[in-house]
C-alpha cells in the first residue's frame, strides 16, 4: 500500500496512527500509546512520546527496555524511569517504545519493531517537535543490544529493515548509548542462579531465535552487532559491569573490536565492582557520561 512520497505499508497491516494531540503536563508535551505499526496477527506495536512544550525541533533519545528479550514494558522500567526527567530537563524528547518479545516471534522482529519506530518518528518529525537529523538510541541488557544494532547497521542491510509500519524513511540513529548489552549471540553464558530462565531450566536466547542457539549457527551470527559495523555505523558508547556473570564485558569488548576494526567512532566504559545492574552511583555517573555523549553528537 503506497502512501506516497516513497512512504508504504506492507499489505498485511494497518496503517499506523497519526500523530494524536499531545496533553500538557509541567512544561512537557506527552503522547501516549501511540500505534507505530499494526501488523496484523500481533498486537499493536506502541510508543510514548514526550517532548519539551515550547521549545525548536528537539534532539529525540529512543529508549528500548531491557528484559531478555521475553519480559519487560515500555511503560517502566528502571532505567527508563530514572532516564525520562534527566533527558527533559536537558532539552532532549524521549520516546519510550514497545517491541515483539521472543516468545511472540523470534530475531529480527525485535529489531524490525524498534526500526519500524525510528522510521514512524523520523517521518513524523515536524507534527510533533522532533528533529529528524538528530535521533539517538538507548537501552541495557537485550535493550542496549537493539540499540547498538540501530547504530551498527543503519541502512546498510536491507534485510534487517523488515516491513512493519511506514517503510521509505530511513531508520538511522546518530548515535547510541548500551548499557550490559549482548553482543554476541553464540558466546553468552547459561542464565545465572539468580536469573528467573536459570529456575525454569532455560536459555532466553534459545526462544530470541526460535531453537537452541548451537543449533542455528548462521542465525546466531545474524543476530550478533558484532557481525554488522561498517566505517558508516552510528557513533556508539558502550558501558558494562566488570563482574558481570549474566552478560560477560567480553560481550561489549568484542563490540568495541568490530567497531575499531572498521574505523567506526566507539568508547568502553568499564565499570569496576558492578554485576548486571548498575547501584545509584554508578548509574549517576553513567547517565551523566551519556548525556555528554549525546550532547556531542547530537548538538
Amino acid at each position: 500500500m503506497s502512501m506516497g512520497g516513497g512512504i508504504a505499508i506492507a499489505p498485511d497491516q494497518q496503517p499506523p496512527a497519526e500523530p494524536p494531540n499531545p496533553e500538557l503536563d509541567a512544561g512537557v508535551l506527552r503522547r501516549w500509546n501511540i500505534a507505530f505499526a499494526r501488523p496484523l496477527g500481533y498486537r499493536p506495536l506502541l510508543l510514548d512520546l514526550h517532548t519539551p512544550a515550547d521549545t525548536g525541533p528537539s534532539p529525540l533519545v529512543v529508549h528500548i527496555y531491557g528484559g531478555a528479550f521475553a519480559t519487560g514494558s515500555h511503560k517502566h522500567s528502571s532505567l527508563g524511569d530514572y532516564l525520562m526527567p534527566r533527558l527533559l530537563g536537558e532539552g532532549f524528547a524521549v520516546a519510550a517504545v514497545q517491541y515483539r518479545h521472543s516468545k511472540e516471534a523470534p530475531f529480527p522482529a525485535q529489531l524490525h519493531d524498534v526500526k519500524a519506530a525510528v522510521r514512524w518518528l523520523r517521518h513524523h518529525g515536524a507534527a510533533l517537535g522532533v528533529d529528524p537529523k538528530r535521533i539517538a538510541a538507548w537501552g541495557s541488557s537485550s535493550g542496549g543490544h537493539l540499540a547498538a544494532m540501530l547504530a551498527a547497521t543503519g541502512d546498510s542491510y536491507p534485510h534487517l529493515q523488515g516491513e512493519v509500519g511506514l517503510t521509505g524513511p530511513s531508520s538511522t540513529v546518530a548515535a547510541a548509548i548500551s548499557w550490559n548489552a549482548p553482543v554476541n549471540i553464540a558466546r553468552l553464558p547459561p542464565p545465572p542462579p539468580e536469573s528467573p530462565f536459570h529456575q525454569l531450566g532455560q536459555d532466553p536466547h534459545d526462544w530470541l531465535l526460535g531453537a537452541p542457539v548451537d543449533s542455528v549457527p548462521n542465525l546466531a551470527a545474524l543476530a550478533s552487532t558484532s557481525t554488522y559495523p561498517t566505517a558508516s555505523s552510528a557513533p556508539l558508547l558502550l558501558a558494562h559491569g566488570e563482574r558481570d556473570t549474566a552478560i560477560p564485558i567480553e560481550q561489549s569488548e568484542g563490540l568495541l573490536a568490530a567497531y575499531s576494526e572498521v574505523g567506526a567512532a566507539a568508547e568502553l566504559v568499564r565499570v569496576p565492582g558492578a554485576g548486571h545492574f548498575f547501584d545509584e552511583a554508578d548509574r549517576e555517573h553513567l547517565v551523566t557520561l551519556g548525556l555528554r555523549f549525546l550532547r556531542s553528537h547530537l548538538s
